[in-house]
C-alpha cells in the first residue's frame, strides 16, 4: 500500500511538472503558427493523473516505458523546444496546427482507454515460463547453416550491411546509385535469421564445460558484435537486433541480471552514438550528433506536432474521397509484403503524399509518416486513432505471449512484435504491417512447429 501511495505521489508531481511546462510555453512559442502546443504537455499532465490507479499494473511491462519515453518527447520536450529559438526545417508554416494538436490529444485519450482495457483483472500479466537454450540437434543445426547460406548467397542484401563505424561508405554507394535491388523477402527474413544464428551460438556456448560467468561474457560479446552490424543507415535496426537478445540473456543468467543490463546498456549507448555520428558525418561532412536532439530531428523521428500538421496539410491538399480510402489502405498495408505488394499503387501511398508535402513533387519516402496520419487517409478524421488504439493493445498482448513462450525464438518474435507495436511513431505503417504479417503468419507458426519437433526428440 505504501509503494502504491508513493507511485501516486510521483505521478502527481510529474503531472504538475507537465502543467508547469505548458504554462511556460503558453504565449511564448517562437513560431506564430504553433500557438496551441502548450495544450500537449497539459494533456500529458492529465494523462499522468488518469493512469495513477493502474500504474502498478502497467509498470511491469517494458512496452509501457517505451511508450512513456516517446510520450514525454512528443508531448513535452518537442513543444518546449518551440520556445528555445530552435527552428523547424519542414512544417514551420501551416494553418492546420489546431487539428494536429487535437489529433495528438485524442491519441492520448485512446491510449488511456487501451491501458485500462489491458489492465482488467482478466488481463493480468501471465506468469513467466521457463526458457531454455535451443537443443543442439539435427533440426537446429540444419536451420543454422541454412540461414547462413541464405544470407551469404544474397550479395545485393549484403551491400546493405555494414559496421556502424562504416556507414559513410554505405552512404557513398547509395548516393552513387550503385546499390542492386534487394529481395524484399530476404530483407524481411533477415532480422529473424540473424537472431536465430545468435541464439544458436548462445546454445553452443552453453554446451561448453566452462564457468557460468565465462559463458555469460562470451554470450554478451556475441550480442555486442551483433549490435555493431547495421542495416543501411537504420539505427532502429540495432535496437531490434539487440533488445530482445539482452532480455533473453537476463532469462538465461538471472543471477547476473544487473551486470547484463549495466554492461549492455553502456556499450549499446556507445554503439548508437557511434552510428549517429557516422550517419550525420556522412550527411553533413562533419561529425555532429547534436543535430539529432534538435527540434527538427526529434519532430521527424518521434512523430511530433509539426509532422501531424504536415500530415493534415497533405490530407486536405489531396482531397481524399471516401472511395479512395480503401485504395490507400490496401496500398499502404501491402507495399512491403512480398507478392501482396503487387496490389500496391504509388498513386495511393500515404508515405509518398506525405513526403510530397514536405519536398514537393517526386517519389521521396525519407520521412516517417505518423501512424495516425495514415489513419486519416485510411479511416477519415473521425477514426484516425484506430491504429494507435489497436496497436497499443496488441503491444501488451504480444509482451504477455513472450512471457509464456517456452522457446527462445518465439520469445524473440513476440518481443519484436511488442516492440514494433509500441514504437508506431517511429515506423511507417507499411513496414509494421509487413513485420506483423511475416511473423504472425510465417515465422511464429513455423517455429512453433519446430519447437514441438524439438520437444519430441
Amino acid at each position: 500500500m505504501e509503494v502504491h501511495r508513493s507511485s501516486k505521489l510521483a505521478l502527481f508531481a510529474l503531472s504538475f511538472l507537465f502543467f508547469f511546462i505548458g504554462f511556460l510555453i503558453y504565449g511564448n512559442s517562437n513560431n506564430d503558427f504553433y500557438e496551441n502546443i502548450y495544450l500537449l504537455p497539459v494533456g500529458l499532465g492529465f494523462f499522468s493523473l488518469f493512469i495513477s490507479d493502474i500504474f502498478e499494473k502497467l509498470k511491469s511491462y517494458f512496452i509501457f516505458w517505451i511508450i512513456t519515453i516517446q510520450q514525454v518527447i512528443r508531448y513535452a520536450v518537442i513543444p518546449l523546444l518551440f520556445i528555445t529559438g530552435d527552428k523547424l526545417k519542414f512544417g514551420s508554416i501551416t494553418v492546420n496546427e489546431p487539428y494536429a494538436v487535437v489529433m495528438m490529444l485524442i491519441e492520448l485519450l485512446f491510449i488511456l482507454i487501451a491501458y485500462h482495457i489491458c489492465t482488467f483483472s482478466g488481463e493480468k500479466k501471465a506468469k513467466k515460463s521457463h526458457l531454455d537454450f535451443l537443443p543442439l540437434n539435427t533440426i537446429n543445426i540444419g536451420l543454422f547453416f541454412l540461414f547462413i547460406l541464405i544470407i551469404a548467397t544474397n550479395g545485393s542484401f549484403l551491400q546493405k550491411l555494414s559496421f556502424v563505424w562504416d556507414i559513410a561508405k554505405y552512404l557513398k554507394v547509395k548516393l552513387s546509385g550503385d546499390l542492386e535491388n534487394v529481395s524484399p523477402l530476404v530483407s524481411i527474413m533477415f532480422p529473424v535469421m540473424r537472431a536465430y544464428i545468435v541464439l544458436f551460438i548462445f546454445s553452443v556456448i552453453n554446451s561448453f564445460k566452462i564457468k557460468q560467468r565465462t559463458k555469460l561474457i562470451l554470450s554478451i560479446l556475441m550480442v555486442l558484435i551483433n549490435a555493431t552490424i547495421i542495416i543501411g543507415i537504420s539505427r532502429f535496426s540495432i535496437v531490434y537486433a539487440t533488445f530482445p537478445l539482452v532480455l533473453l540473456l537476463v532469462y538465461f543468467y538471472p543471477a547476473y541480471r544487473k551486470r547484463i543490463v549495466s554492461y549492455t546498456s553502456i556499450f549499446f549507448g556507445l554503439i548508437l552514438l557511434l552510428a549517429s555520428v557516422a550517419k550525420f558525418s556522412g550527411e553533413t561532412k562533419k561529425a555532429d550528433v547534436g543535430g539529432f536532439f534538435s527540434l527538427h530531428q526529434l519532430n521527424a523521428y518521434f512523430g511530433g506536432v509539426a509532422n501531424y500538421a504536415i500530415g493534415y496539410d497533405s490530407y486536405k491538399k489531396n482531397v481524399v474521397e471516401p472511395s479512395d480510402k480503401y485504395y490507400y489502405f490496401i496500398s499502404d498495408i501491402t507495399q512491403n509484403i512480398p507478392v501482396l505488394s503487387n496490389f500496391s499503387n504509388d498513386n495511393y501511398k500515404t508515405n509518398i503524399k506525405f513526403n510530397d508535402q514536405i519536398y514537393g513533387a517526386g517519389r521521396s519516402r525519407d520521412q516517417i509518416v505518423p501512424v495516425s496520419v495514415a489513419g486519416l487517409y485510411h479511416f477519415s478524421i473521425y477514426f484516425f486513432y484506430l491504429y494507435i488504439f489497436v496497436l497499443s493493445i496488441l503491444a501488451f498482448r504480444f509482451e504477455r505471449k513472450a512471457y509464456i513462450s517456452d522457446s527462445p525464438v518465439l520469445f524473440f518474435l513476440y518481443i519484436i512484435l511488442a516492440f514494433g507495436c509500441s514504437t508506431t511513431m517511429m515506423i511507417n505503417i507499411g513496414s509494421l504491417s509487413a513485420t506483423l504479417f511475416i511473423n504472425l503468419l510465417v515465422f511464429i507458426p513455423f517455429f512453433t512447429m519446430i519447437n514441438k519437433l524439438n520437444l519430441k526428440k
